[in-house]
């Protein structure tokens, strides 16, 4: 389809993402139903990263490049062309704290104004240190000395309480995103944090109620958040994923790269079976001439991935351990991401976790093709997911005027408040 056919976005209500990723880039564009959910996918867009290295842009004409490329793809798929798009952060050490805010309430009555000079002094808290606010949770709210209170409009107090956790980034990483994304003639509408995306796309209601653990797992980042009540508890991303164990094969097997890719999806698991001692493989080997090859057993390659997912494990359960959070706080762990797809890996995790695990698939969409329904597309569906209430933005006239519905419609709401 050429450029010339292409209608723009407005005449639809559509909301299309970002996820520029260190090993792929992904645009999606779906169409809405009447209750601002996404209906269909219109349109994909997938291309191999360049000038991403551990989810931040390295190399801006690079990654310009790809990310037009997806753009392109998923414009032509859905026959409409974008002018904004909302975007998955990975990059900038994502990470949240918690904290509390207070202001004194005029005439002794909670007003709406009076929670919205609240929600500002929070959201002026969490941008100190030269941080980017990416999302603001308030989890709940407290009148003088009483209980936490879910809505407090309207009742009487001297003063307002409210305990919120605020996921934020490091500016540079996140400047240099916004602006590759708007030398591509798009303009950023807004950012989502990765770990927290790919929570909403891969678990229920129940689990995000009663507690869960989502471990995301990419190639350059490993992203992980905790919610309860519905709320997000904790979020950080650590710059460590599947791409190490690529390079962790390579230098123990003295193979390269491209080699140690191909040796990891054809044999590798985290699994050893009695056969694997004796069960060999051959692959090249660095710096040796064409043809020398060198016979390694499959136990020895699961227990190099061992040794790294156990890595992995340990770094998530220690900055939990460190925030209070290790025990009690998670019913359920969930695997997704690309890096989560090794043979094995959800019994290895219940080994260091010592609680259920299960692999982490975005609910399907109407149009989505079924290789991108996969845990390694788990956060570009859970930002759209994410967004998608607050896409009435792309009709004319119609800025401002949903209302947030629920968990995944706060987080909408938050996006129009805080871009």
């Amino acid at each position: 389809m050429s450029a010339a056919t292409l209608r723009p976005a407005r005449t639809a209500r559509i909301a299309a993402v970002l996820d520029a990723g260190s090993f792929k880039t992904v645009c999606l564009i779906a169409a809405l139903d009447n209750n601002g959910n996404p209906a269909r996918i219109a349109g994909v867009g997938v291309a191999p990263s360049q000038g991403i290295k551990s989810g931040t842009i390295v190399d801006l004409a690079a990654a310009e490049g790809v990310i037009r490329t997806a753009v392109a793809q998923a414009e032509s798929m859905a026959g409409i062309r974008l002018d904004r798009i909302d975007l998955l952060v990975n990059c900038g050490a994502v990470a949240s704290r918690t904290f509390a805010a207070t202001v004194q309430v005029p005439d002794a009555v909670v007003r709406a104004d009076t929670v919205d000079r609240l929600l500002g002094a929070g959201r002026a808290s969490a941008s100190d240190n030269g941080r980017r606010l990416l999302q603001l949770d308030a989890g709940g709210y407290r009148l003088d000395d009483g209980p936490l209170m879910a809505e407090v409009a309207g009742l009487p107090a001297r003063r307002i309480a409210a305990h919120f956790c605020a996921v934020t980034a490091e500016k540079p990483a996140v400047g240099n995103l916004t602006r590759t994304v708007s030398r591509c003639y798009l303009a950023p509408r807004g950012l989502v944090p990765g770990p927290l995306a790919s929570a909403w796309a891969v678990t229920s209601d129940d689990e995000r109620r009663h507690g869960v653990l989502v471990i995301d797992i990419g190639a350059g980042v490993t992203g992980f958040a905790m919610l309860r009540e519905n709320r997000t508890v904790y979020a950080r991303t650590i710059p460590i994923g599947g791409a190490q164990v690529t390079v962790d094969i390579a230098h123990a097997l003295r193979t390269p790269l491209e080699e140690a890719e191909r040796i990891k999806a054809l044999y590798g698991t985290v699994l050893i079976a009695q056969s694997d001692q004796h069960d060999v493989f051959t692959h090249a080997v660095t710096g040796h001439g064409e043809g020398f090859e060198q016979r390694s057993t499959k136990a020895d390659l699961a227990r190099i991935i061992q040794a790294r997912m156990a890595h992995l494990f340990h770094l998530v359960r220690d900055q939990l351990a460190n925030a209070g959070l290790l025990e009690g706080s998670a019913a359920r762990i969930v695997l997704c991401g690309g890096g989560s797809e090794i043979p094995g890996l959800q019994s290895f995790a219940e080994g260091v976790y010592r609680r259920p695990v299960r692999e982490g698939r975005p609910q399907p969409i109407s149009g989505l093709p079924p290789l991108y329904a996969s845990a390694a597309f788990a956060g570009a569906v859970g930002v759209l997911r994410a967004v998608a209430d607050s896409a009435a933005g792309d009709l004319p006239g119609a800025e401002g005027a949903d209302q947030a519905r629920g968990y995944i419609g706060r987080v909408g709401q938050w996006l129009k408040d805080g871009f």
